[in-house]
């Protein structure tokens, strides 16, 4: 496999305030949105993030896009470590990896056409094989919307409409990885078919790699080639998305997957309702921080984080007491 985006040990940090009220709750000094991550993209792949809300998902992905500061670990696309230069301009390999935000409506500049916002990028890189207005028209077409959509604003546009705008302007600069968070949020189902079957479309043309982040796992099931599942800011399982639908090893796994809707009325039957609530990331729990929720958590688990276990390339999984 021809690997595109290599994370390695990957590590967020934030610092929290100081004060007087800091150090009378004894709290720490700063909070750990991802810790410690590792997963590779190949080109032509799509790899799915799944997890609770608050996971880190959509701050790993700013991370790989330079929004987000990175504490320890590395980033490396296409061989080479992503960084800022010493001039503060970002490395030359940033304009290969564009970002799908969540509101397809609000990440458009409610002040600007659609045909400004889509030429914008040309605008910027002054790139481009013609003048920014036909690279517009361009990408109009390319995600199958007519050329009088360049005159409307975001306001005048529907959730789907929008969405497919957002694609554009992602693929603007002929991306290799393409970072999609949440891309069927807030659609209608015949809408959230359409924008799939169009990043499909897309991903066979360019050859695409593509990170999904999601909530939906019926997308992840019909999309993904393998997905990772987050919690608390670690990766506790990941592999081949099929073998971890029908065989998933981590207890966490198992629960969110129970819980995916389902048209069937006897599925319910089948739900894992896991007790207690997420630990907050200001007091990780010892040892596996999936513990304090886990059906099948020993002595063990809450003094040591396991090790990595199975095929890293298949289905690996940390967990100490993993389902047969």
């Amino acid at each position: 496999m021809n690997t595109l985006l290599a994370i390695r040990d990957l590590h967020v940090r934030y610092p929290l305030k100081t004060g007087l009220s800091a150090l009378a709750g004894n709290r720490p000094s700063f909070v750990d949105v991802v810790h410690g991550v590792s997963l590779d993209i190949n080109r032509g792949e799509t790899v799915a993030i799944v997890g609770e809300s608050g996971s880190g998902k959509t701050t790993l992905a700013m991370a790989v896009c330079g929004l987000a500061p990175v504490f320890r670990g590395e980033v490396r696309f296409d061989g080479r470590q992503l960084e800022r230069e010493r001039n503060n301009r970002l490395n030359p390999d940033r304009k290969r990896v564009a970002l799908m935000f969540q509101d397809p409506v609000g990440s458009l500049s409610p002040r600007m056409t659609v045909r400004k916002i889509l030429a914008e990028p040309f605008r910027i890189h002054r790139t481009g094989s013609s003048s920014p207005e036909q690279e517009a028209r361009r990408l109009l077409s390319l995600v199958g919307l007519s050329e009088d959509f360049g005159d409307r604003y975001p306001h005048q546009l529907s959730g789907g409409q929008a969405r497919r705008v957002g694609v554009a302007r992602a693929l603007a600069l002929e991306p290799d990885l393409l970072i999609a968070d949440e891309p069927t949020a807030g659609l209608d189902v015949s809408i959230q078919g359409e924008v799939l079957n169009l990043m499909s479309r897309l991903q066979q043309q360019m050859g695409l790699g593509i990170m999904i982040i999601t909530h939906n796992l019926n997308v992840v099931r019909h999309i993904a080639d393998r997905m990772a599942i987050m919690y608390l800011g670690r990766f506790v399982e990941q592999g081949d998305a099929q073998k971890i639908f029908s065989r998933p090893r981590h207890p966490y796994t198992e629960a969110l997957l129970s819980a995916n809707p389902s048209t069937d009325p006897d599925a319910g039957s089948g739900r894992i309702e896991l007790s207690g609530e997420v630990p907050s990331l200001l007091r990780r729990p010892a040892g596996c921080e999936f513990n304090t929720r886990c059906p099948r958590a020993g002595d063990r688990c809450r003094v040591s984080f396991p090790g990595l276990a199975g095929d890293f390339g298949d289905q690996a999984y940390h967990c100490h007491f993993p389902l047969d």
